[in-house]
Order: C-alpha cells, then sequence, then structure tokens
C-alpha cells in the first residue's frame, strides 16, 4: 500500500530515502481520485522497493503545504521524483499513462542494479541452502538500517 503522507517533514524524509518517488496528490471528495486509487494501490504493493521505489498518497485538503509546494491545482495528480528531483507529472486519472511510467522506473532500477554502484560490477556471493537439524544452532551476524519510511534492511555478514 502506499505510505499516506501525514505531515511536510514525513513527505521530504521519504523524498530523499529513495532513488524514486511517485506521489498521487488526491483529495478524498474527488471521483477521479477514487476511481484511480486501487491501481496506484496495486503498482505501490507491486513496485515498492526499499531505498529505491516509493508510492505516497499526499492528501490536498491535509497537506496544503505540500500541495502548494509542488503547485498541485489538479486532482488527481501524480508527480514522479528521482533523487528528490521532479522529473514527470501526470495530471488526472490516466491509468495507461501512470502504468508506463511506473514501468519505465522499474525497468531503470533494474539496469542499475545490474550495473551496480559507480558502473561496477557487483560482486554476488551465493549461499548454499543447507538443511539444519532439529536442535542444531547456527550463528549469523549481521546489522540493521533505516531506509526510509517504516522499512528496515537487515545486512548479514
Amino acid at each position: 500500500m502506499p505510505t499516506e503522507i501525514t505531515a511536510p517533514l514525513h513527505f521530504r524524509t521519504l523524498l530523499t530515502s529513495h532513488t524514486y518517488l511517485i506521489a498521487d496528490f488526491y483529495a478524498t471528495w474527488c471521483p477521479p481520485c477514487k476511481a484511480i486509487a486501487p491501481i496506484f494501490a496495486q503498482l505501490s504493493d507491486t513496485h515498492s522497493a526499499p531505498g529505491k521505489i516509493a508510492f505516497v498518497k499526499v492528501n490536498v485538503d491535509e497537506q496544503q503545504e505540500v500541495a502548494a509546494q509542488y503547485g498541485i491545482q489538479a486532482m488527481p495528480t501524480f508527480l514522479v521524483f528521482r533523487e528528490g528531483k521532479k522529473i514527470e507529472e501526470i495530471k488526472g486519472a490516466k491509468p495507461p499513462a501512470l502504468k508506463g511510467v511506473v514501468e519505465r522506473i522499474v525497468g531503470e532500477v533494474g539496469r542499475e542494479k545490474e550495473k551496480g554502484e559507480g558502473g561496477k560490477k557487483v560482486k554476488e556471493t551465493k549461499v548454499e541452502d543447507k538443511k539444519v537439524g532439529e536442535g542444531e544452532e547456527r550463528t549469523v551476524s549481521g546489522s540493521y538500517g533505516m531506509t526510509g519510511g517504516q522499512h528496515w534492511k537487515m545486512s548479514l555478514t
């Protein structure tokens, strides 16, 4: 499900902690907003990726400061951000346009993942699955870190 924005700081935090942020500026009284909401939710459920792609909903009546900052005048309006900068805007409930933008972003994130950081090949380590018998213990060390929103990322070493 998309994250409901509760404050301007909440929006800025998610904006800066994800490569891509797709924001649905909506109003509860807006019929086209209600019509496209399930599609936006489905795209969010399918394509959200901590640190990479976030989907948020901004109620223009409750978050007037955020709506004003981006000059929202029609609902729904979808804004797409890359690394904190607005790169695309879709005005109105246009499922094909919205799906097209999301699919393009998912493709870009996939290509970036293949390239790795700074164009270097990322070393992948394959861990073989071994069955652990009942009563056996295995020790794994790792760490947790915030990746934005309410998502924790665990890395094992």
